[in-house]
């Protein structure tokens, strides 16, 4: 990807805020709408996170809209999921103006259908119209007005029944839950869900300017600690930029993995066959909670795609989603709720928390029969992707000739290596490292998992200064 060129990355366009000017929104707009356009739409459902550049953007695709003969319907500045749960609800298609969990230079456009969030072969056939329109001009060339039809609904609020009416559980009375606000765009709705359940919720953090919290590589974890232990909080919990991945941290001040906050809420609702990406941890499988766990390339895209697979062969099937980040993809009807084909924040949190107050125990109780998986994420900025390719290169062949790096936690040579989706490479004292280049923005991502918090902690700062040090040194 170009410096100032948008694309697609793990989930919907990405780029920086420059590079979506009004002829960019319109070309990836109407691209989106050609690619639908037989099924005789004529409402698009809209929605934006905080971040500074977000109204800009969204007049500008609103514009689009208008000039390609569609009433817009706006849902306002909500959480991602709350807009899919509209199109589900509405069905209608919808675009939501975000950047996720990446840096405030940079925002995005999601698109959505009634049946959930776009799969990669969505994603080619607008980039197949997006090329067409490029060349055709289509920008300078299209006759309609950019002024029309605006709706504007509650999707808040709609989203807040989706759970106060589920039968995830009636009653958080005696917890009392502390809520990092930062620039989520969840920080109004979910604190009011949590006191609807009857929670004592403490919000602290909120931020005038846009903060990118990244779910798997959290910069915060001292300070929501230190809030959590002052406070006497029986835990922290948060989402990214659009509340589409929760952040959870016990009462212990740990982080909980996404994938073991996954697994919980799959065993909580009933779920029998679970799609998750390569990058998660072991523990899933070694849990033996699920009859079937299936994996699959990083993004929720691949997730859900591979979701749809075991659901056309098993109608039965009660089918759900998730990835390391912690975002939940449901695709069976349970626990009062219907289907949401999109990474969601809210469904996670509330089943721990529901669990705790059903199991009179504490969130880092709960997690203690995953001790044995130390799982560590780190995140490395301002990584071009020519760096990431020669660091994997790099990578690759070292795995090649036994593995051996150097690391002070003695790995014992390689035992299995993983090329789904960057390199995972699994070592026979029971480590795993996992590096891959992130799909939205310049940065490379490492993954690792140990048998201890000491050596994963390790192992995590060997490897972050090993990748520094290939580019360093060529």
């Amino acid at each position: 990807m170009k410096q100032n060129s948008l694309a697609f990355g793990t989930s919907g366009i990405r780029g920086l805020v420059t590079a979506f000017t009004a002829e960019e929104c319109y070309s990836f707009t109407a691209a989106f709408i050609d690619s639908i356009r037989s099924r005789g739409f004529q409402k698009i459902l809209i929605a934006g996170d905080l971040r500074e550049s977000t109204p800009s953007i969204i007049e500008m695709v609103v514009k689009a809209l208008h000039r390609l003969g569609f009433e817009v319907v706006n849902g306002g500045m909500v959480p991602t999921p709350a807009l899919a749960w509209g199109c589900a609800t509405y069905q209608i298609p919808g675009v939501m103006v975000t950047g996720s969990h990446i840096p405030a230079d940079r925002n995005g456009l999601k698109f959505y259908l009634p049946e959930g969030e776009i799969l990669k072969s969505d994603e080619e056939a607008i980039l197949k119209n997006y090329a067409r329109i490029k060349e055709e001009s289509g920008f300078e060339k299209h006759p309609g007005s950019d002024s029309g039809m605006i709706k504007t609904i509650d999707l808040g609020a709609l989203f807040k029944d989706r759970y106060l009416n589920s039968k995830l559980g009636t009653d958080l009375s005696g917890l009392k839950i502390g809520f990092y606000a930062h620039s989520s765009v969840a920080r109004d709705l979910y604190p009011e869900i949590f006191r609807k359940f009857g929670a004592e919720v403490f919000e602290f953090g909120r931020s005038t300017q846009f903060i990118p919290v990244d779910t798997e590589a959290v910069e915060s974890v001292h300070f929501l600690a230190s809030t959590l232990k002052e406070n006497k909080l029986d835990l922290v919990v948060s989402t990214d930029g659009d509340a589409d991945r929760p952040l959870v941290i016990t009462d212990q001040g740990a982080v909980v993995p996404g994938e073991i906050l996954g697994l919980i809420t799959s065993k909580i609702l009933g779920i029998d066959s679970i799609v998750y990406p390569v990058s998660c941890s072991s523990a899933l499988q070694a849990s033996g909670w699920m009859k079937e766990c299936m994996i699959t390339r990083i993004g929720s895209p691949f997730v859900l795609g591979r979701m749809l697979e075991k659901i056309a062969t098993d109608r039965s099937a009660k089918v759900a989603g998730f990835e390391a980040n912690g975002g939940y993809l449901l695709g069976a009807e349970v626990a009062g709720l219907k289907p949401l084909m999109t990474r969601d924040s809210l469904l996670p949190i509330l089943s721990l928390l529901f669990m705790m107050k059903k199991e009179k125990s504490s969130a880092s109780a709960l997690l203690k029969p995953f001790s044995a998986y130390v799982n560590r994420s780190g995140l490395i900025k301002n990584f071009p992707k020519e760096n990431s390719e020669k660091v994997l290169s790099i990578f690759k062949a070292k795995l090649a000739d036994g593995g051996h790096f150097g690391c002070p936690v003695e790995l014992g040579g390689v035992m299995v290596v993983n090329e789904l989706d960057g390199i995972r490479a699994q070592f026979k004292n029971g480590s795993t490292v996992h590096l891959r280049p992130s799909g939205n923005a310049p940065e490379f991502r490492l993954y690792i998992e140990s048998n201890s918090v000491e050596n994963a902690d390790l192992v995590l700062g060997f490897f972050e200064n090993w990748v520094k040090s290939q580019v360093r040194n060529s």
